[in-house]
């Protein structure tokens, strides 16, 4: 059997938030470099590619590939920074069309449908009980490409609520 190629996995993954295919593709790449398929051996090897690249390690907490642990802590400006330095590497184009536009595709289909930003934002979805996280980027009307995260944990009210405070505040970004 041949696995689709890796753009494909991450399309799919990023599209859907499908975290079992998250948590699989973390102990895959841990196998490939290191020819053990457990979770420790796979974020192992992620965080010597994250320690290669310079991340910003102060506030980190990784515990999984999907993101569903509550052990995961990150915060918004490392993500932020990260997300800036992707741009620089050569799989930078393939990663953002994997990511869901925002009114058109994947997990914000639904997001950003009568807002100016619909189109523009390119971005990564979390969400968890009384967490709810959107991180990417934002293409402006000038053509510059932002970087951006916003990790809101602990909220009152819905999940809704905080989805369009989240746009509420992203949305006057377009015109940077």
């Amino acid at each position: 059997y041949q696995s689709p190629e890796l753009e494909e996995l991450v399309y799919f993954i990023n599209q859907t938030s499908n975290n079992h295919f998250a948590e699989n593709l973390l102990r895959t790449t841990g196998f490939y470099k290191n020819g053990d398929l457990s979770s420790e051996t796979g974020r192992r090897t992620v965080t010597q590619h994250l320690n290669e690249k310079s991340y910003d390690f102060s506030g980190l907490s990784f515990a999984d590939g999907s993101g569903l642990s509550r052990s995961n802590l990150v915060t918004p400006i490392s993500q932020a920074r990260f997300l800036s330095a992707l741009t620089k590497e050569k799989y930078f184009d393939e990663y953002l069309k994997s990511l869901p536009i925002a009114g058109q595709t994947g997990t914000l289909k639904s997001s950003f449908s009568l807002s100016p930003a619909y189109g523009q934002i390119f971005a990564k979805t979390g969400t968890l009980n009384k967490v709810k996280t959107l991180s990417g980027y934002i293409k402006t009307r000038a053509g510059r490409l932002l970087a951006f995260s916003l990790l809101i944990n602990n909220y009152n009210g819905s999940v809704n609520q905080i989805k369009r405070k989240m746009e509420t505040i992203l949305e006057p970004a377009i015109d940077l």
